[in-house]
């Protein structure tokens, strides 16, 4: 599992997953998306190892400035488990695409399919389903970023999360830490969540303020009871406390903030505004 090997190429070749919010949520044409992203990722901290990072799903024009120098302060390894919650109102508590490539306009991403199988043995609950990805945004968005900083064999193993049970976050997040341990080379776990929903401007910046103390503490529980106390939606909340687990499990010490920021300071209502985090945990 230390390379994107030509098996994997040609079942990338086979099924490729279409963008859904290109030309909506980034732009479409590929010129000036790499132009965007450039742009997001300037000036950012240089680039070290991390074991895992929590980076929001909005547009890049509401949530851009914090997903560039998240991204860019972390050397992108060969391998993103990306982690993300569904919009689409899919069935499957479970979807994770077990072969073929993620298409954006800076071409297409292969899935890690001997990733994906090791992953799966451990967690049978693990849907191989391509079909519940086909419209959702939340892995999306993060890929451009990874294409532009990472290298270009860059492989991913993309899992998407409906209502699912507890044990299994928890069962799910040892096994990731077990495939990692495997792997000849780094990987990277990505949670992909955004935080506090539709409160006003500095309602968000407080309560975000809270959880986030318990997201750097790398603590799951923590975490869940600032969500509970406040009655926040945050959304990702499994896909963050997943990533925590697994951080945990793979001997992070704990997280760092890179960069927060409001929809509200990105132009948007300062009346329902979403808060968004970049954290990377080490």
């Amino acid at each position: 599992m230390g390379i994107v090997s030509e098996s994997m190429r040609q079942a990338a070749a086979s099924r490729v997953r279409r963008p859904a919010v290109a030309g909506y949520f980034y732009p479409a044409e590929p010129a000036e998306l790499a132009h965007a992203i450039a742009t997001l990722t300037r000036g950012a901290t240089p680039a070290s190892r991390a074991m895992a990072a929590l980076v929001p799903h909005g547009s890049f024009r509401h949530a851009g400035h914090v997903i560039g120098p998240t991204l860019a302060s972390i050397r992108i390894p060969r391998r993103c488990l990306i982690l993300g919650p569904s919009h689409t109102g899919s069935w499957m508590p479970w979807s994770v695409m077990a072969s073929g490539a993620y298409r954006t306009p800076l071409g297409e991403v292969p899935i890690d399919a001997d990733c994906v199988d090791a992953l799966r043995q451990r967690c049978p609950f693990l849907e191989a389903d391509a079909w519940a990805q086909r419209g959702e945004h939340a892995i999306e968005v993060v890929l451009p970023f990874l294409q532009h900083l990472g290298p270009p064999d860059l492989a991913i193993v993309p899992l998407v999360m409906g209502p699912v049970a507890r044990e299994e976050i928890a069962r799910l997040a040892v096994a990731i830490a077990q495939v990692v341990r495997m792997l000849e080379e780094p990987a990277l776990v990505l949670a992909s969540a955004d935080l506090s929903h539709y409160l006003p401007h500095e309602q968000a910046v407080q309560q975000d303020r809270a959880l986030l103390q318990a997201v750097c503490a790398l603590r799951p529980a923590g975490m869940r009871g600032a969500v509970e106390r406040a009655g926040l939606h945050l959304c990702g909340e499994d896909a963050l406390a997943c990533a925590l687990e697994a951080a945990r499990a793979l001997g992070a010490s704990g997280g760092a903030v890179v960069r927060y920021g409001t929809s509200a300071q990105a132009g948007g209502d300062p009346h329902s505004a979403i808060g968004y985090a970049g954290v990377v945990m080490r």
